[in-house]
Formats: C-alpha cells, structure tokens, sequence
C-alpha cells in the first residue's frame, strides 16, 4: 500500500478502521467521563452500526483494512512485540507485567490482542498468573486500563501526500491508540515501506507535551495544509510538524487555525469538514467567528527545514479561494438555523466524510444538514447512528484514509 492523499474529497480507495469491542463493555457509569464518553454504547448495536458503515465504504468502491487484524499480524513478530509491549507498560506505568505479556505464555496471541484494546483488572492478571500486582495509576482496578475511543481510528495517524503523522494524543487515556497504530504503520509489510513524517518511534523530541490529533489535520490541496489549534493540539506541535513535512518536501504551505480550546469542539472537523474542491461544510457559530491564522513557510534563509510563521491578513474564506483556486461554496450545518444547528453538531452534523467529490457518508439523524447538502448537489449517503454518536465522534472520525484517486484532467 503506497500512501497517497492530496486532499479531502478525490475518490477514497483505501482507509483504516477500527471495529469497536470488548473494550466498549469496560465503560459504565462511573468512568465513562474518565474515558471520555458522555454515555455508556450498547456493543453490540455499535458493532452492528460500524459494519453498516464499513458496508457503505464497500458498495462504493472503497478497499477497507482493520487496524486490529493488521495489528495481530504485526504482533507475530516477537521482536516487535516486545518493543510495542514495553511502551505500553511503560507508558500505563506497570512495567512489572511486560514479560508475562510478551512471551504468551499466559495468552495466546488472539487474546493479547483483544487485551491491547480491552486492558486488563490486577484481579483477571492474578487470575492468570497467580500474581500479584499493585498499579502507581490513579485506577486500583485496571492494570493496563481500556482503550474505548480506540474506533475513532482518524486520531492516531493521519496521512498527509505519501507520508504519515504519528499524533501524540492530548489525554493519556488514548496514548496507547497512538502507540498500536503507529506499530502497524511502521512494521505491517503492508505499510513499511512509507515514511512518517512526524512522530516515529525513533524521534523521542516529538513526543509530549507536542500534542497533535489527526482530527484537526485537513488536506486542503498537494501543496497546503490546514490544522486545527484546540482543545487537542498544541499550537508549538504545529511548528515542529511544518518543519518535518517541510524537510521531507510534502507540502509548501502549514496552516494554524485557532479554534475554541472546548470538548464540544474538540477537532477542527467537529466544525469544518470538505465535500469537494472549493466545497465545505462548517459550523457557522465557531467558523464564522475565527480571527487567529498563521502561516507557516519554508524560510528560505534557514538551512531548509526552518518554518517561518506569518500573521494571516486573509480572512479563512479567502485562503480557502486561493488554495482550491477557485469559488468558495460554504455550507451550513443545518442549514443555518441556529437551534437546529446547535442540536445536529452535538451529533456530529458536520463531520462528514466524503468518499468521492460531492459524495458523501453522514449520520441519518442529521436530516437539516443532509438537506442543506443536497441543495447544494452532495449525495449523502446515510448510516444508522444511535450508538456510534455516543462517543462524540462522526463518519470522519471512524475513518483513517490511506490512499485517494488522483483527479482525472
């Protein structure tokens, strides 16, 4: 798989998904905030909703990996196990059960698959091993806690042309989502040959506090960039990940866009996403109301990699003209209407994925926005939401794309 993604709306012909599962069952009332939910999914309806989704991918033309397989067949590899395995204790703080991990002889390699996403209590690893193991987290129960948002699969990597960010997530209870795809991304025959451009395993310099998500990385075109500075991602990740894609020669052009640093608009496509060249949809009450740009070049007195920062004078609809070169269709969530807007972006109206231009996947509860689409000539091709909206997250969010058409002249 050679990656390659030039913007937002060619014809998707392959992406990453994660399908929700055991993990989902770890939440429940009382840690659901902890692990960032707002509600507690029923597994199985979530399950059944994520495979109509990936379904409609399909019908369509779209080649579909699951990061889970991939990562099974990475895990094979002891020497990568052990590596893998030893972040994650580590980063979870217990150390001290990596070896009874990496040598399966208490799992087979299925289960310590399903126990990267799900964790494991100190209570199931005595049961296991006979030991006992105390934690030095906040949580007595879990040793290496779940990983429940692990099905937003856009957060831990994002491809920019034909290389990869490797994010560094902003709340440690979804660093390990980083660290499993990135294992993938850099050792799955599939992939290994790619390059990452920021955030591999061996540049410990770009590693926290420098906190960048995928969900506030829009393509705009092969030689610009647009990122979301939010409640997730640090401007100063900004800088350093336009130094990189500069030094690798991806792009010419890294946009700042700041937006409120607020869980309810936590990525930059939970307020902005495109549907085609020149075509986007945005949530008008924070879009519209944006007034910190900056632009980062390639400073032609440094040594190559240097990344100058420029104050914007433009306003955002005018980048947004001079980068597709040509006229700007905005369109409103929901049309417009400021109370039906504010109750469609609170399930993820805006986060809509196109898989082709003008054509597009979006939740069916959505139906002002999905009219306010079509108006404008968008298909939108319509999935059953009821639990997948738990998570705070939309068609975009579940999706990482690995490789676009190229337009035809």
């Amino acid at each position: 798989m050679q990656l390659q993604i030039d913007n937002e709306y060619d014809r998707l012909e392959a992406v990453m998904v994660n399908r929700p599962g055991a993990e989902i069952e770890r939440l429940t009332h009382e840690n659901m905030r902890r692990f960032l939910f707002e509600d507690v999914p029923y597994l199985r309806r979530l399950q059944d909703e994520h495979d109509a989704f990936v379904a409609a991918m399909k019908d369509h033309g779209v080649g579909v990996y699951y990061m889970r397989e991939m990562l099974g067949e990475t895990l094979a590899d002891e020497t990568v196990r052990t590596a893998l395995l030893t972040q994650v204790c580590d980063t979870a703080g217990v150390p001290a059960i990596r070896d009874d991990l990496i040598g399966l002889k208490h799992w087979s390699l299925p289960e310590l698959l399903v126990l990267l996403f799900a964790g494991i209590t100190s209570e199931e690893f005595h049961e296991r091993t006979g030991k006992r193991v105390g934690t030095e987290g906040d949580d007595p129960v879990f040793l290496l806690p779940p990983v429940p948002n692990a099905y937003f699969s856009r957060d831990p990597a994002v491809v920019v042309r034909d290389t990869a960010i490797s994010s560094k997530m902003h709340y440690r209870e979804r660093i390990r989502e980083t660290l499993l795809v990135r294992a993938v991304l850099e050792h799955h025959p599939e992939f290994s040959q790619n390059t990452i451009c920021y955030g591999g395993s061996s540049e410990p310099t770009e590693d926290r506090p420098y906190t960048i998500e995928g969900g506030d990385v829009i393509i705009l075109s092969e030689d610009a960039v647009l990122v979301g500075a939010s409640e997730r991602t640090r401007g100063e990740t900004i800088e350093v990940l336009a130094q990189n894609c500069f030094r690798h020669g991806r792009i010419k052009r890294v946009y700042e866009l700041a937006i409120p640093a607020e869980r309810s608009f936590m990525h930059l496509d939970t307020v902005f996403t495109v549907v085609d060249r020149g075509m986007v949809l945005w949530f008008s009450q924070v879009m519209a109301n944006i007034h910190s740009i900056h632009r980062y070049e390639q400073d032609e007195n440094g040594d190559g990699t240097s990344a100058r920062r420029i104050a914007e004078t433009r306003s955002f609809p005018d980048i947004l003209r001079d980068e597709f070169a040509t006229e700007l269709t905005i369109i409103d969530t929901a049309g417009g209407h400021k109370h039906y807007a504010s109750r469609e972006q609170r399930s993820d109206a805006t986060n809509a994925l196109a898989i082709a231009p003008r054509l597009a996947i979006t939740y069916d509860r959505n139906e002002r926005t999905v009219a306010a689409l079509e108006d404008h000539g968008v298909t939108c091709i319509g999935i059953d939401d009821s639990e997948l909206v738990r998570g705070l997250g939309g068609p975009r969010c579940m999706t990482m794309p690995l490789r676009r058409a190229p337009a035809k002249a």
